[in-house]
């Protein structure tokens, strides 16, 4: 009978920000940056991104009448989703005549995937590795890396990013 061989290890590691991202636009420079970055050396692409925003519903005698959460691709299908929840005509259908929606700055929430690649030489031999970095409003993770270098090099960068203390 074949047994299984190892053919790699992987490895995650994550950086919990000392202070959530403030704002959508931060977010989004943060996540250019990292996108456009050239010094890690890693070959990256966007694999997903995820933009949450909340509203909530009053009725007209100002009592919880429900909630509605949106995830957007972006900053702008957010935006203007929750512009058109939180509008009158919105509110009163889910919530009667009288009734007001409203945006729950809370509950917004980020967070951007990218699949990367990067060439590791070691003694002489090189090697791919293969992993995913999320980039959300509290945190950034790397999954599945292999090699110390691939931390260090992703960690150098984001000690480099004051959004990401």
């Amino acid at each position: 009978m074949a047994d299984f061989t190892e053919t790699s290890i992987s490895r995650n590691a994550k950086r919990v920000f000392t202070t959530p991202i403030a704002d959508v636009e931060t977010f989004n420079t943060v996540v250019e940056a990292f996108k456009n970055d050239e010094t890690m050396n890693i070959i990256k692409s966007q694999s997903s991104a995820t933009y949450k925003c909340k509203v909530e519903y009053r009725d007209a005698d100002g009592n919880d009448a429900g909630y509605l959460l949106f995830y957007g691709i972006s900053t702008d299908s957010m935006e203007t989703s929750a512009n058109y929840f939180a509008g009158n005509e919105t509110a009163e259908t889910i919530a009667g005549i009288g009734a007001t929606g409203s945006l729950d700055a809370e509950a917004y929430h980020w967070l951007v995937k990218f699949t990367c690649t990067k060439n590791i030489s070691i003694e002489g031999k090189n090697y791919e590795d293969t992993f995913t970095v999320t980039i959300g409003q509290d945190y950034m993770l790397i999954s599945g890396f292999t090699y110390d270098a691939t931390r260090d090099a992703i960690e150098t960068w984001a000690d480099a990013q004051a959004a990401l203390a």
